[in-house]
């Protein structure tokens, strides 16, 4: 699989700021020959009662003005392009050292980019080729303990395994299953889950949609509150001015406090939509899964995430 590998010899200490030890952002460099950010430096001298070197303690006589160093700022510039381009798997089909692969075949060891894996995924003799993401860690489809391909998962222990695991390791005798076999298992189990979590997305907001009613009939009720109050007072508005002020006071703490219930519980809901049309994406895009590995992980990682949305859930409302 090919790669994009930087070419440079900057070291990274020589474009990293003292001051906040972070690369360098509009970097200015002074007379003695040490560079800082900008923003870091006028910040020092700010807090400062003179004006010295952070680096090498030369003192100024007076503030030196600082400009931006166009040469360091377009170093720092070429560095972050280089590291970019330090993570690019390039297309093992095309010739032009630019085209960047969009799928690795797992059983081809070959990266593609859009328009060269397109047999792959239309020819059906490429059916049991598995493809992922370019940037996927082989490491991550290993066993941690032996270091081998992992081809198995534990139903007795909710874990995956390799086949070392399976025959001398800790889950030998235990109901294991092949990651296909698993797969398959799940493919209706995600199914389900997600109509629930579309079910529970959908009970949701028609929750908002009742909020935002009752909150225009508060707001329609208040109004109306306001409008009695005021011809009522206004025909005693000699002798009764204190207290129209006071009744006033009472309605407009009422309606407060009503709307900023409906608020929290609408932003609550919102929140809660938000994630649960997140947990349908994933679970949609779960289902399409070919690879039984990715496929169980990211249903083991989507199952525990969806028991603590669980747990923490609540449709209560406290009204006056």
């Amino acid at each position: 699989m090919a790669s994009a590998i930087p070419s440079g010899s900057e070291a990274p200490g020589e474009l990293t700021c003292p001051i906040c030890l972070d690369a360098f952002h509009c970097p200015c460099t002074l007379s003695c020959g040490h560079s800082f950010c900008l923003e870091c430096m006028e910040g020092a001298w700010d807090a400062a009662e003179s004006f010295s070197c952070p680096q090498c303690r030369v003192t100024f006589p007076r503030r030196p003005k600082l400009n931006k160093s166009v040469t360091l700022a377009n170093l720092v510039e070429q560095r972050s392009t280089a590291d970019e381009l330090a993570t690019v798997v390039l297309c093992d089909f095309c010739n032009d050292g630019t085209t960047a692969a969009s799928k690795t075949c797992l059983r081809c060891d070959m990266s593609y980019c859009v328009t060269h894996v397109k047999p792959h995924q239309e020819n059906r003799k490429f059916r049991d080729h598995i493809l992922v993401d370019p940037g996927t860690n082989p490491e991550e489809r290993k066993c941690k303990k032996h270091r081998k391909k992992i081809k198995f998962y534990c139903r007795q222990d909710k874990s995956l395994v390799c086949t070392t695991c399976n025959i001398a390791g800790d889950h030998k005798g235990h109901d294991v299953a092949t990651l296909e076999d698993e797969h398959k298992t799940r493919e209706k189990q995600v199914g389900e889950e997600t109509r629930a979590v579309e079910e529970k997305r959908r009970e949701a907001e028609e929750f908002v949609r009742r909020m935002e009613a009752a909150r225009r009939d508060v707001q329609g009720s208040m109004t109306g509150v306001r409008q009695r109050i005021n011809g009522e007072f206004a025909r005693m508005r000699a002798a009764l001015d204190e207290d129209e002020k006071a009744a006033l006071a009472r309605a407009a703490m009422k309606e407060r406090e009503l709307l900023t219930q409906i608020e929290k519980n609408i932003a609550h809901y919102q929140r809660e939509i938000g994630e649960l049309q997140a947990a349908a994406t994933r679970l949609e895009g779960l289902a399409q899964e070919r690879d039984s590995l990715a496929f169980l992980q990211g249903h083991l990682e989507e199952t525990l995430r969806y028991r603590r949305q669980s747990l923490t859930t609540r449709h209560t409302t406290t009204w006056d």
